[in-house]
């Protein structure tokens, strides 16, 4: 800080604002104008390098946002879309979220950054007053200087066009041969041949449906027929050493191995195109093991009811009373992987395993979500959490080294806690429960330091032997005398959102994470939770997969899942592209790489761009110009 009392520093700046909101109506060149005080403020940031960004542009990228009220994916976005910003601020490129992020964390202190807030009010209060609104506020100047584009123009873009091509194919090549469909030799259409049509369903908005293949197949050499594409999948998702037995043909249906053959059976294959991927990304010194990992589902929602309709009942009909007292009939042939509730969508419900944090988000395994259904009378099966987990972790490790594992309320049970520590000895961090019994109600009992808001306690997780899912409490090796299973650490630290508030002590909300970790002490806990935010990678790992999902009205379960498996591997690629492309720009252009603090760099190719070269790059193959 410097010398100057606060409020005559906030006072000054805020007067110059005023005087030059009467000379531009835009915050951003206001801001860029100010006389700031920066002599004697102190960078908290030690470390200093010629990738660092300028201390002063990042204060006044900071006043931007703030006095704009904007969001740091907001404003990062911004400054990157909007050179001439770089500019105004004094920035030589435009800083990543997680750059900005910690700028805030790290350099500012946190003195610094109520003046910093206190002058962005001023700020925004001063543009009010002389007549810009909001919008005006947040608006980017619609007639930048020429000279300030002209200076921050970048040949990073067609660097990037340049590339791309060559390597999408060769990822494409990672992935297809992964997957056999083990039919003949001599079929007309090879697998190769299949999956690109995959590809093509993803990519299309018509996606699945007959009249899509109709469209694509005008375009190629060798049109693949719709039913072709559907036989070739259902074998791939069918063991070879599968038998149908007479109770398979049940009515009418058509007889579909079971799901978890099917699993069993897609799920080697995806792990091999995966550890393809990762053998290209661990050529680079950027990957690193052991990974951090979240674990997280995601629900494809469908639109068929698994009730009759009123024309369909028959007396003697099974029926199900709902919570407003009404009757629904369930029919007789509904899917069995289909979840929901009926003030709930219902859908296909799929866990993934995601590489978080530091390294490329890439997805190491996929699992099916199974739950006993109210349609279901009380005859279907529930699979734990414990058991999906394990799955997970199961595919995941025989990939990667896997050292801390993440995921969201659902899974905080005994058994998944006992199956991540006992089976797999990796560390894990979870949220607790609003409602468990286990949670500590009064704070005084809690290990704590008077200086500081954080409070962390052991205690032994213990395993109810006869109240258990999926852990043999009784049997298992793993458990320990009177069902001990490990120690663990349950860590009290100050909620950043109102809906994550277990319990409130002396004006603090709290919300309470448990680990594994033993060595975790009450000044180390609030660094530790924090890193719990790295999970929101596979939040936005599923918005980018959903679009990718072919609209198919198939029941069979090998192409539901087949469908989900083959967008992660799509989702995949992009990922393993965008890593190859930074790697080539870091050698390429020396004012570009990962600093210190930058947990990720920016995409250098939106997904979209990804999918549509790699559309066109599908039709080149066939000698062919992609349609208008």
């Amino acid at each position: 800080m410097t010398d100057e009392p606060e409020n005559a520093v906030r006072e000054r700046v805020v007067a110059q604002a005023t005087s030059l909101f009467e000379v531009h109506d835009n915050v951003s060149r206001v801001i860029g104008e100010l006389d700031l005080p920066m002599g004697e403020v102190y960078d908290e940031y030690d470390i200093k390098s010629d990738d660092t960004f300028d201390f002063e542009g990042m204060v006044r990228l900071y006043l931007y946002k703030e006095a704009a009220e904007m969001k740091q994916e907001e404003v990062t976005s911004r400054v990157r879309n909007w050179e001439y910003l770089q500019q105004r601020f004094g920035l030589d490129r435009a800083p990543t979220q997680p750059a900005f992020s910690y700028t805030k964390k790290h350099r500012f202190s946190y003195e610094f950054r109520s003046l910093l807030n206190d002058i962005a009010k001023g700020i925004r209060d001063a543009g009010r007053q002389q007549g810009h609104y909001d919008k005006d506020l947040r608006s980017p100047e619609p007639t930048p200087s020429p000279d300030e584009i002209e200076e921050t123009s970048t040949p990073l873009h067609h660097y990037v066009d340049d590339h791309a091509p060559d390597i999408i194919s060769a990822a494409l090549n990672d992935v297809c041969p992964a997957f056999d469909t083990g039919r003949a030799h001599n079929v007309v259409h090879e697998d190769q041949t299949v999956w690109e049509h995959q590809i093509l369903m993803s990519l299309s908005d018509r996606a699945g449906t007959r009249s899509a293949f109709r469209t694509f197949n005008k375009f190629r050499t060798r049109a693949l027929h719709n039913d072709t594409h559907v036989r070739a999948v259902k074998k791939l998702g069918t063991p070879s050493s599968h038998q149908y037995t007479f109770d398979d043909f049940n009515g009418r249906r058509r007889p579909t191995p079971h799901w978890r053959k099917v699993t069993d059976t897609i799920q080697p294959q995806f792990s091999e195109a995966v550890d393809n991927m990762l053998g290209r990304i661990r050529e680079s010194d950027e990957f690193s093991e052991p990974v951090v990992a979240a674990i997280d589902t995601v629900r494809v929602p469908v639109s068929v009811t698994p009730y009759k309709g009123e024309a369909d009942i028959e007396p003697g009909d099974p029926k199900v009373q709902f919570d407003n007292g009404e009757y629904g009939f369930p029919k007789d042939d509904y899917p069995e992987m289909i979840t929901g509730r009926e003030n709930k969508p219902y859908g296909y419900e799929y866990a993934t395993l995601t590489i978080v944090g530091h390294n490329d988000p890439i997805v190491l395994a996929v699992e099916p979500v199974r739950h006993n259904s109210t349609w279901e009378l009380g005859n279907g099966m529930s699979v734990s959490w414990a058991e999906t987990v394990d799955r997970l972790m199961q595919q995941a490790t025989e990939l990667v080294d896997i050292h801390l594992v993440m995921a969201d309320r659902a899974f905080d049970t005994y058994e998944v806690k006992h199956v991540l520590d006992q089976y797999h000895d990796v560390n894990y961090l979870l949220p607790k429960k609003k409602n468990s019994e286990a949670l500590v109600q009064n704070l005084d009992d809690v290990e704590s330091d008077s200086t500081l808001v954080s409070r962390v306690q052991r205690k032994p997780l213990n395993l109810d032997g006869n109240n258990t899912q999926y852990v043999e409490a009784e049997s298992d090796d793993t458990v320990g005398e009177g069902g001990y299973s490990h120690e663990e650490t349950y860590m009290y630290v100050p909620a950043e959102k109102d809906d994550w508030v277990i319990t409130e002590e002396d004006d603090v909300k709290y919300t309470v994470f448990v680990t594994n970790r033993e060595d975790v002490l009450p000044e180390d806990a609030m660094g530790f939770c924090n890193r719990y935010s790295s999970r929101w990678d596979i939040e936005i790992e599923y918005k980018m997969i959903k679009p990718l999902l072919p609209s198919i009205a198939s029941k069979d379960y090998r192409m539901r899942y087949f469908s989900f498996v083959f967008s992660c591997l799509l989702y995949n690629l992009w990922r393993l592209m965008d890593h190859s492309l930074k790697r080539l720009a870091s050698e390429a252009f020396d004012n570009y790489g990962r600093l210190t603090f930058d947990d990720r760099l920016d995409p250098l190719m939106p997904i979209a761009d990804f999918l549509a070269s790699a559309l066109i790059l599908m039709f080149r193959e066939d000698g062919l110009d992609p349609p208008d």
